[in-house]
């Protein structure tokens, strides 16, 4: 019995060493740096010169960090063992007796769970305790962790891994996926800030509509596989505005646009140089075809009771011929603000972002990741014609004015005929009259729920003035916003 006690003691102070010295934070901290490093290393737009320097440094940080867990570990297990020989020397039991009971199936078992245990309880009572102290008045902007980070490092900078899984997840569900419909998606699409979010997130709340989810992070390419393994450390849902400081309020069950990362695994070279290249109807790709499909299908398939699968991606308006030659059964809903509204924003949103960016380097690889390349240090303007070349200049509204023309002129040319474009402010100011249009637009299946959730809008405050705006590129904005307008619902 007293070698029971010493080992179950032995346990805790083992616990107790790894977590007064916070061995988490730092081991994932050396993973994060490894994978930094790889990323640097893959970089194409680095120098040898920067790669060997930034690795040199990541070399000699990992060194320093692996012989810090090393001596925490070894110190845990002194404090642990302390215990076993205490009770030794004192007569209470040999070190004989204690080893028989430690390596017996039973105590294995039971001092695993309750490790597990304790060490989940210590966790949460010092995030209790921080967050008092703390008064829970902040949050961070990019909540993830040292071992999420480095989690989503790694599945960032491995696609090859990514479509490794995909094919893994198509041998274990193959029944699943091949009797799952995915008939008639929804894809909308337009430049940021045009109310794409929030269209999105109007279908996903549809029974017949299943839309990625931030639960599909970091694996977003093996849905359902990833959903598996996830469900084991599943968290709760406790919405908080995202970073973009909009006022929207998402949790982990909250739609989300991660379909560009399916795109980036098989056009890498569509991204480089600080452009995102355009696509057209003769980039036909078989194989990217039927991985794309597989996963609307494997969306579908995680959302019991629907059949249809929708996406916000905003990048796809770079793509729209490729789109209505690959997928005619697809239906575009291309939603349209006012071009000094939307400018306004887009300027806000990429101070924010820049700001963000210089102070925390894993929001800039965030973003990047999930190839959302329209704010702050990950800006990359896509290359519709007479479109800005690159970042240079993103601080003034001549650049976004100019993005704006280029990129609507450019979607009034190539929208497909029975694309849906969607007028913002006359959604926002009269929803129950554009719900039931739109309803009818998508064929859906109970117009009615749709409309029940007019609910979401709020007119939308008066264009503002551009001071300092280019007063041909105002007038040539407000040709094509008319334009736009003449297809809406």
């Amino acid at each position: 019995m007293m070698a029971v006690i010493a080992l179950v003691a032995g346990v805790v102070a083992l616990i107790a060493v790894l977590r007064l010295f916070e061995i988490e934070r730092r081991a994932g901290s050396a993973i994060q740096i490894a994978h930094e490093a790889l990323g640097t290393i893959t970089d194409p737009d680095l120098s040898d010169e920067i790669k060997e320097r930034q690795v040199r440094r990541a070399t000699f940080t990992l060194v320093k960090s692996s012989a810090t867990l090393l001596a925490i570990a070894a110190a845990g297990f002194l404090a642990a063992a302390g215990f076993v020989v205490g009770g030794d020397l004192l007569g209470l039991f040999s070190i004989g007796e204690a080893m028989d009971i430690a390596l017996s199936w039973s105590f294995i078992l039971w001092s695993s769970l309750g490790s597990i245990a304790l060490w989940i309880g210590i966790g949460r009572l010092r995030g209790k305790d921080a967050g008092a102290a703390a008064g829970d008045t902040t949050r961070d902007e990019v909540p993830y962790s040292a071992l999420d980070r480095a989690l989503h490092n790694l599945a960032f900078s491995s696609p090859g891994l990514q479509k490794g899984l995909a094919r893994v997840e198509d041998r274990l569900w193959r029944r699943r996926i091949e009797d799952t419909r995915a008939e008639r998606p929804v894809l909308v699409t337009s430049l940021p800030r045009a109310g794409t979010t929030i269209l999105l997130e109007l279908l996903a709340r549809q029974p017949e509509f299943a839309s990625a989810s931030y639960r599909n992070m970091p694996f977003t390419l093996s849905p359902l596989l990833w959903g598996r393994f996830s469900n084991l450390f599943r968290k709760a849902g406790e919405k908080a505005e995202r970073a973009h400081g909009d006022g929207i309020d998402v949790d982990f069950d909250s739609p989300e646009a991660f379909e560009e990362m399916v795109w980036m695994a098989f056009w890498r070279d569509r991204y480089r140089g600080g452009r995102i290249a355009l696509w057209n109807e003769t980039d036909r790709n078989a194989e990217f075809e039927a991985f794309l499909s597989r996963h609307m299908r494997k969306i579908v398939a995680g959302k019991p009771g629907a059949f249809r699968y929708v996406s916000k991606n905003n990048a796809n308006i770079a793509r729209l011929p490729l789109l209505t030659a690959a997928f005619p059964d697809a239906r575009l809903v291309i939603p349209v603000r006012d071009p000094a509204a939307q400018v306004v924003s887009l300027m806000r949103q990429h101070e924010r972002f820049a700001d963000l960016h210089a102070r925390d380097r894993f929001a800039r690889q965030y973003m990047e990741g999930i190839g959302h390349y329209e704010f702050g240090a990950a800006l990359r303007p896509i290359a519709f014609p007479g479109a800005p070349e690159s970042a240079a200049g993103a601080g003034t509204s001549d650049y976004w004015l100019r993005y704006w023309n280029a990129a609507y002129a450019h979607v009034l040319e190539h929208a497909p005929g029975d694309a849906v474009f969607i007028d913002h402010a006359a959604l926002s100011s009269h929803p129950q009259e554009q719900l039931p249009r739109l309803a009818e637009a998508l064929e859906l299946r109970d117009g009615q729920a749709l409309l029940s959730a007019s609910g979401m809008f709020r007119p939308s405050k008066p264009p503002p003035e551009l001071s300092g705006a280019s007063a041909g590129l105002l007038h040539r904005a407000k040709e094509l916003h008319a334009a736009l307008l003449e297809r809406a619902l």
